[in-house]
């Protein structure tokens, strides 16, 4: 199985889309969703709820709220998720709510925040308009800012183009200027294809020359796949070269499976390489309070200390993150009354670590420490440390296998 829904919620959810399946919608009803289908390809594919949930369900978890109105057409989306995990740009709106309205051979997207008012969606955008033909086929889409002026996305791209050509859908990117543009920043394939699934889920979507030839991209890639489950679940994305065999991504692996939990929602994904074997994460999480962790999480914690005291600047750096943020509160405030925060920067700390101690006196000859890790859930650690002279608070992270100190709060020990 490449996803986990067990129990009750299977039950729930086959039921679910037997008694809210979303194929019609009467007038003015609400429909709710616990999520939305995972676009990958293109937004000339519509948003679409997916894993419908009863009203009951719906106040006991994260979901989305469908309305339509008296002519049965969607006219405003609620987003009750609070879900954390990073965003796709083609499948989420990351806003409160949007209005959808209609008039002849448009479509028209505008976006809420908490307190009602108008706001940027994940795209960056105010508005987006959608021009429909006679047919019904989505051909155009510009964004708006809130005066209602063309804007570029955080992609740099103001106007969508689609047409129909054989089987596929045919894609253009233009910025406010009328110059091309790639699908993504991080993505470059030009003109594109977008290849539907029997069940008009966007499947694949090809990079395409001039003469609308599918060819690789500078990474050696020609198009993406993407396979849902029954559920309407995404579950795998692969990539391909010209000649329709598997090959890696920019990023090192071929395809990856995707993984869920008992509400639908993602948890997480495993990355395979050509030969179907897995990828290991570049960012190993660290096994959650295994004494080994603990011990260097300590380690490095009392390094610091250890740095200053020793003049050795060479180990300040390895227990310091570059990134550091170093403060106290002084104990007396400026001349003019005002109390803000004191900072020392990652410079000052390796200057210190050359120079602080030079006269032996600034600590004692045996020092007394306290280590306590408060928490560290995989990749991050809270440590509180009493030392003769000190109390302070650190943050620490792991990065390539070693621990670091990111954040420090100290205040004198008296």
């Amino acid at each position: 199985m490449t996803m986990i829904l067990k129990g009750s919620w299977l039950i729930w959810l086959l039921l679910g889309m037997i008694v809210f399946s979303p194929h019609q919608a009467n007038a003015n009803e609400e429909k709710y969703y616990a999520s939305l289908r995972y676009n990958h390809v293109s937004l000339h594919a519509e948003t679409k709820g997916i894993l419908p949930i009863s009203p009951q369900q719906a106040a006991k978890q994260p979901h989305y709220v469908f309305k339509y109105n008296e002519a049965e057409k969607l006219v405003e989306i609620i987003n009750n998720t609070y879900q954390n995990a990073k965003l796709h740009p083609l499948t989420h709106f990351a806003v409160k709510r949007v209005k959808i309205d209609y008039s002849t051979g448009k479509k028209t997207l505008t976006f809420y925040d908490i307190n009602n008012k108008r706001m940027p969606n994940i795209r960056g955008v105010f508005k987006e308009v959608y021009r429909i033909d006679d047919t019904g086929f989505v051909e155009q889409l510009n964004f708006y800012d809130a005066d209602d002026k063309a804007m570029e996305s955080r992609w740099n791209i103001a106007e969508y183009r689609w047409r129909k050509h054989n089987n596929l859908v045919i894609e253009q990117r233009f910025n406010t200027a009328g110059v091309k543009q790639p699908l993504s920043p991080y993505f470059p394939f030009n003109d594109t294809a977008i290849e539907y699934d029997d069940a008009g889920n966007p499947y694949r979507h090809f990079n395409l020359d001039k003469a609308l030839n599918i060819v690789n991209n500078k990474d050696g890639i020609a198009y993406y796949e993407d396979t849902y489950n029954e559920l309407g679940l995404h579950i795998k994305y692969a990539y391909y070269d010209q000649n329709y065999q598997l090959t890696l991504n920019a990023w090192g692996f071929a395809y990856a499976i995707k993984h869920y939990d008992s509400q639908g929602q993602y948890t997480g994904r495993t990355k395979y390489d050509l030969q179907s074997e897995k990828i290991p994460n570049l960012l190993p999480k660290a096994v959650l309070n295994d004494k080994k962790e603990i011990e260097a999480i300590k380690q490095v914690s009392i390094d610091y200390l250890n740095a200053l005291k020793q003049l050795d600047p060479k180990l300040m750096k390895s227990v310091m993150h570059p990134d550091l943020s170093k403060h106290t509160v002084p104990p007396f405030p400026a001349p003019n009354g005002e109390v803000s925060l004191r900072e020392t920067t990652y410079q000052r700390m390796i200057e210190h670590a050359t120079y602080w101690n030079r006269s032996g006196i600034r600590f004692p000859p045996i020092m007394t420490n306290q280590v306590t890790v408060l928490d560290q859930h995989n990749n991050i650690a809270t440590v509180k440390m009493v030392s003769d002279n000190w109390i302070e608070y650190l943050h620490l992270v792991k990065l390539k296998g070693k621990w670091q100190i990111k954040n420090l709060l100290w205040d004198y020990n008296r």
